[in-house]
């Protein structure tokens, strides 16, 4: 990809010629002549004109193919924010299409939303909705997604132009935000080079360093892969296994860096990643074949097999994974047809390579990739009404590392690590997850804060059961995402009033009995929580908005410091932060540290036993 092209656009217009229809140029053509005459000769950090900005993330998508709508956004997404060309002008003359995918691509609107609120919103702020916006308008069109990519992308590779602290800042922001959802997407190519171009920034030094180990180390590989490329050749061909090519994959600058820094490797001693091949072969079941006889010639490493073939990413990933020992040195080895390598670097941009006939838009991959859109969209929706609430949380769940777990017809389901059987449920329908009372995983009868491990077969067992307060508790783990969190919180939030305090006094007088604290005042209670009446805060208890350990905390903090301090209160801790531990004196019962308090061996702790049997240290 070219990092400017001249501002006349001929490039441009020479490679859309290759697959647009003259209509669709003729609607570019006024696209890029609006955007020229609005920007006229306003200047870039760089010195260069600014309208080769979005030209120039035209062209990138140009190059993948993409169609007409894309393009003219790319070209107009700066020009609705900053000129006076308004999106319902740009509507009237290109469209609703287009005007859409520009409104997706704009900054908040904090003017308007500082008159709303009636105070200034802050950078973080303004960030955050932007975020939200752009997350909530791509979960309809994935185009939104697509451009602000590649306009990042642009911005990365001309960061050099910025101040120091502003070239951080946006290095920091790629890594948090971009990377991982081009990552997602399946964009393979431009996610390691977002990531790259975001650590040369951040640690220069580090970054000139792994460049140059792994100039060295592929040099001295080439000879390895040779040899083991020809071998491979000659057996799958003797077998009738046709190989179109043998790649090898690049060692990846940031892959590199995580890898060491995981593990805490010395980079010239220690660090020794596994050379990787793929194979391209012509159809599936060549695929299939040509593991069989890899198998054969070189033993496999076991638990390093997976098969993305039969069951592929919601990215459009697809490839089967093995490692294999060859000279005592493990080497990892994709199959896959020529389709499913342009799908593994380009991912959704896959879509509009018409020179390859790839159905997989209208496949049910394609279908699941749309629902991972709409959840994002709706999770950050749901997940607060403020100005950027909810996005860092819903962010973490979808930016993570994800593991795939199947229902019991063989469905599909990507949690992101750590989900537990409570997160499948929700992911079933909303009314499954209130409903769940128990879960089996690979036949076997699990407690709902299992953690579930990637190719779980996991059924939800249930019976006129409700969502239960306990689930919003992080310390006992039952739920990871944020989209079933968003659904408890919804349940309890639905209790008509006199319900929801009539359960929360329950609360209430339980916690406080369970302490030996059955006389202890409710309104003073309260007012530690802000509220005035002892009928607010069972209201909030009974919403689930505090939960029965906060109020816990506070009664035993209070109840704590009023007494003396004894040398013999003092217990036996013998295990480490935020685990189950053995307390003396509590009859072997698992114990827990409160993660509000945090207690650490050695200081004072006083407990108190939960319902389901477990102590409580604070």
């Amino acid at each position: 990809m070219k990092t400017y092209i001249d501002p006349n656009g001929r490039v441009f217009f020479e490679q859309i010629a290759t697959y647009l229809s003259l209509e669709d140029r003729k609607r570019v053509q006024a696209a890029f002549e609006l955007a020229r005459r609005e920007h006229g000769d306003d200047r870039r950090k760089s010195g260069e004109l600014f309208f080769t900005h979005p030209l120039t993330i035209a062209f990138y998508l140009s190059e993948y193919y993409v169609d007409a709508p894309a393009l003219i956004a790319a070209l107009l997404h700066d020009v609705a924010e900053d000129t006076s060309v308004s999106i319902a002008e740009i509507e009237a003359q290109f469209g609703a299409e287009v005007a859409t995918i520009v409104d997706g691509l704009t900054k908040f609107d904090k003017v308007t939303a500082q008159a709303e609120l009636g105070r200034v919103l802050t950078a973080d702020e303004v960030k955050d909705a932007t975020l939200r916006k752009l997350f909530a308008m791509m979960s309809s069109d994935v185009r939104v997604g697509i451009v602000k990519i590649f306009d990042r992308l642009h911005n990365m590779r001309t960061i050099k132009a910025m101040p120091p602290h502003k070239q951080r800042e946006k290095a920091q922001e790629t890594l948090n935000v971009y990377a991982p959802l081009a990552n997602r997407l399946g964009m393979w190519l431009v996610k390691n080079e977002l990531q790259n171009l975001s650590l040369e920034v951040l640690e220069p030094d580090h970054f000139e360093a792994l460049s140059s180990y792994i100039a060295r180390r592929e040099k001295e590989q080439e000879e390895e892969f040779q040899a083991i490329a020809q071998k491979i050749t000659s057996d799958l061909n003797q077998n009738g296994i046709q190989v179109a090519d043998v790649l090898t994959v690049p060692i990846d600058i940031y892959e590199l860096y995580l890898y060491q820094k995981a593990r805490g490797l010395s980079l010239e001693r220690d660090v020794e990643m596994p050379t990787r091949i793929v194979l391209l072969l012509k159809d599936k079941p060549e695929c299939y074949l040509a593991l069989g006889r890899i198998h054969a010639l070189w033993r496999p490493v076991q638990g390093e097999f997976d098969d993305y073939i039969a069951a592929p990413r919601e990215n459009l990933y697809r490839s089967l994974h093995t490692t294999v020992v060859y000279k005592g040195r493990q080497i990892k080895i994709r199959f896959r047809t020529l389709g499913m390598q342009i799908e593994s670097q380009m991912g959704v941009l896959s879509r509009w390579l018409s020179n390859f006939t790839l159905s997989i838009w209208s496949s049910e991959v394609s279908t699941r990739m749309k629902e991972m859109l709409v959840t994002i969209g709706e999770s950050i929706e749901q997940e607060g009404q403020d100005i950027g609430d909810g996005v860092r949380t819903v962010l973490d769940d979808v930016f993570t590392d994800q593991i795939v777990v199947y229902t019991r017809n063989g469905e599909m389901r990507e949690l992101p690590v750590g989900a537990t059987p409570v997160d499948f449920a929700y992911t079933i329908h909303t009314e499954v997850g209130n409903g769940c009372r128990g879960a089996k995983v690979n036949g076997d009868e699990v407690p709902l804060n299992y953690t579930l491990q990637d190719g779980d077969s996991v059924v939800i067992l249930r019976r006129g059961s409700h969502p239960q307060r306990a689930w919003l508790d992080e310390n006992l783990g039952y739920l990871k995402t944020s989209a079933a969190k968003t659904a408890v919180r919804r349940w309890f939030r639905r209790l008509p009033y006199e319900e929801a305090v009539s359960q929360g006094r329950a609360l209430l007088v339980e916690e406080l009995n369970m302490m030996g604290l059955g006389d202890y005042s409710h309104l003073l209670v309260a007012g530690w929580f802000g509220y005035t009446k002892a009928e607010e805060i069972y209201h909030e208890l009974g919403r689930a908005e505090i939960l029965p350990t906060a109020v816990a905390h506070k009664v035993l903090t209070d109840t704590w410091a009023q007494q003396p301090t004894r040398q013999t209160d003092q217990q036996t801790v013998t295990s480490h932060e935020g685990e189950w531990f053995i307390i003396e004196n509590t009859g072997g019962r698992p114990t827990r540290m409160c993660g509000t308090c945090n207690p650490r061996p050695g200081d004072r702790i006083i407990g108190y036993i939960r319902t389901d049997g477990g102590v409580t240290a604070h």
